[in-house]
């Protein structure tokens, strides 16, 4: 396993950090419970689409080099689409109202035109662009609930600078922002977007390639209705690169290359070569990122629980029941991983403390032994108070958004194969393939992604073999429920996929 850059205090200069690193080390810079997969794949390909313009440029030569540590362009903003989205509150009045089509139009001009700040007025060539693009007032109306009908978490009290639309288009990737300070946020793009980048860049080279391929596939300019929707809408944004001086660093990785990162972008690789709707694509997507990046997180307290320097990363097992109303070995095994689990990430910190605190001396720079030994305990009671707020609930933020941790039945968590995940494995498993045995389905879920169904993990004592014996029956049901499974006369079952129907 590769060992940790060791910046000093240099890291803690870079990103701001007022206390030692020591958190950042271990995990990066920064993961924070207020940002779910799906923010993260959000901010992800703002990352990704700034790398874009970037290379095209000439500034870097691939967008996913483990060179890349930059960001050369400010993110999409499209704040005139999300205006006319998320704040056009006169819209509902107008379109119900008996006013003629010309006083329609002449309302929602004076509205737009009297919003305040310089980023979000509209100016004269914005009500051009409007005017010339629709026929009528009903069909501007149109276009803007379609669009809203795309919003991710639409009832969300968030406000309008933080709301966004499934990215089925570059048209649709924007950034956070605090339109009281008129700055990018970091309450949601919290970096656990550029954390996600700097894995994909730092993962095998020739996986890198294709990814890079897809990406740019999928940020090219579109000719279906959803991106000509927003043509119609918005004028384009000027792409702005960054003053020399400007340049902004991403988030801090600490590891070089690590085989998960790898396994992280092939499977991002091989959604994005499916031939799916781009909506579909996206939700297989942002599930791919949550198993991901939960399974890097507790992947580091894994690795380091019994030694500050280990030889090589371990992955955690994950001991899944198939949801049933009947308590189980299994239920109760998974429950007690979980919280084993929690309690190797604290240990891992505890260990590697002192270490990672050795590397900030010029930070600690009392001549007495009692302060440096005092400042070193407050710098690891901050370190675990940070722990325990983010990074220790932060792989349950991940799974329990994308369908594989629930409370469902219990009052504690346990790891569970959903129909929304389930699906996204199938998916991601299958690829363009047609179909696959069911106990090949099952050995692959172990095998890639440490998910077991049918066996024990660890050798667990307290499993019941009649329990996952009944487990993946519950499995092959589940798989048959959701039209996925085909019983075949030769006495076998395939996990089929469901985008080739012509597969059995």
């Amino acid at each position: 396993m590769d060992s940790l850059h060791t910046y000093s205090s240099e890291l803690m200069k870079k990103y701001g950090i007022k206390h030692i690193p020591i958190i950042e080390n271990m995990w990066g810079h920064r993961f924070r419970t207020d940002q779910t997969p799906s923010i993260i794949f959000f901010e992800l390909l703002c990352v990704i689409e700034s790398q874009l313009q970037a290379k095209r440029a000439g500034l870097i030569s691939s967008i996913f080099s483990p060179d890349n540590k930059t960001l050369y362009f400010k993110h999409r903003q499209f704040f005139k689409l999300r205006i006319l989205i998320y704040q056009n509150e006169i819209l509902e009045t107008l379109i119900n109202s008996d006013l003629s089509e010309e006083d329609r139009w002449e309302r929602q001009f004076e509205y737009l035109r009297g919003i305040n700040g310089e980023l979000f007025q509209f100016k004269d060539e914005d009500i051009e662009h409007l005017k010339s693009s629709f026929s009528s007032f009903e069909s501007f109306y149109n276009a803007i609930k379609i669009l809203s009908s795309l919003t991710f978490d639409p009832l969300s009290n968030k406000r309008w600078t933080s709301k966004f639309i499934y990215p089925i288009s570059s048209d649709y990737i924007w950034c956070d922002f605090d339109n009281r300070k008129s700055t990018e946020d970091r309450r949601f793009f919290c970096r656990g977007g550029e954390l996600a980048y700097l894995m994909l860049c730092r993962a095998g080279n020739e996986v890198c390639g294709e990814l890079e391929k897809y990406f740019e596939l999928w940020l090219d300019k579109q000719d279906n209705s959803f991106a000509k929707l927003a043509n119609l809408l918005v004028r384009e944004e000027e792409r702005i690169q960054l003053r020399e001086e400007s340049r902004k660093d991403l988030g801090y990785l600490p590891y070089q290359k690590l085989p998960i990162f790898t396994d992280f972008a092939n499977d991002l690789s091989k959604v994005l070569s499916l031939e799916l709707e781009r909506l579909d694509k996206v939700k297989v997507m942002i599930d791919m990122v949550g198993y991901h990046i939960g399974n890097y997180v507790l992947s580091i307290g894994e690795t380091y629980h019994k030694s500050p320097n280990p030889a090589e990363l371990k992955k955690p097992s994950y001991l899944v029941e198939v949801l049933s109303k009947a308590t189980n070995s299994i239920r109760k095994s998974s429950i007690q991983s979980i919280s084993a689990q929690r309690n190797k990430l604290k240990r891992s910190l505890t260990l590697r403390a002192d270490e990672i605190i050795d590397l900030y001396e010029d930070v600690i720079d009392s001549e007495e032994e009692t302060e440096r030994v005092n400042k070193s305990k407050e710098e690891l009671s901050y370190a675990e108070s940070y722990l325990a707020s983010h990074i220790s609930n932060y792989s349950n933020v991940c799974f329990r958004q994308i369908g594989f941790l629930s409370k469902k039945n219990t009052r504690s968590y346990r790891y569970v194969l959903t129909e929304d995940f389930l699906h996204s494995l199938v998916v991601t498993i299958l690829g363009n393939e047609k179909r696959v045995e069911f106990s090949n389905f099952v050995k692959q879920l172990r095998v890639q992604y440490s998910i077991y169904v049918d066996t024990s993990p660890d050798n667990e004592r307290e499993l019941i073999q009649r329990d996952l014996n009944r487990n993946s029956k519950n499995l092959a049901s589940l798989l048959y429920q959701m039209g996925m499974l085909r019983h075949l006369s030769d006495a076998c079952s395939y996990v089929i996929n469901p985008y080739r129907e012509d597969s059995v």
